[in-house]
């Protein structure tokens, strides 16, 4: 019931928002796609790499791009077409590929042909890993579930290409 010019002088601000997106510029873009290029360590995720083009080429969003499905992949007309997306006007839009992501994804296609078989429309782009984890033992990778997060995978590749950035800036 007070005046609010009584109440005023004591609520509390909100703090500023310090952690505003940035544009890479090409030499961290080039750092950041040569270390997960190069990366020969046994833990590297080995499809960081196309993900890294996918995000650097359409802007797409991490989550759009961990819930891709090769039915969303049009090779033959060069479209990628978003799925469920943060805002109802972005889901179902498409993006044209360019000749290198094109590349990209052929060669992402070969080596996900080798290890599955014959791709399935349904199947995720960026599959998951399969059964619970156990102490020791790695997980199958499983394409009919998308991948949950690539935090790990990315925080270790930023630091080794020496590029302070957040995953939404690409």
């Amino acid at each position: 019931g007070q005046k609010w010019s009584v109440i005023w002088p004591k609520i509390r601000k909100l703090e500023e928002n310090q952690e505003v997106g940035r544009a890479l510029s090409p030499a961290e873009e080039q750092a950041l796609l040569q270390t997960a290029a190069n990366d020969q360590s046994p833990n590297r995720n080995r499809m960081l790499y196309t993900f890294l083009r996918i995000a650097l080429s359409t802007g797409m969003r991490s989550g759009e791009i961990i819930t891709l499905r090769w039915s969303q992949v049009d090779m033959a007309d060069g479209v990628l077409t978003v799925g469920k997306a943060k805002t109802a006007k972005g889901t179902g839009r498409q993006i044209p590929l360019n000749d290198d992501l094109k590349a990209v994804l052929d060669m992402h296609a070969a080596w996900y042909a080798k290890q599955f078989g014959p791709i399935q429309p349904d199947w995720y782009v960026f599959p998951g890993r399969a059964g619970k984890p156990k102490a020791g033992e790695s997980r199958p990778l499983d394409p009919k579930r998308p991948t949950t997060t690539i935090k790990t995978a990315w925080t270790s590749l930023r630091d080794n290409a020496g590029v302070q950035c957040r995953l939404h800036d690409l």
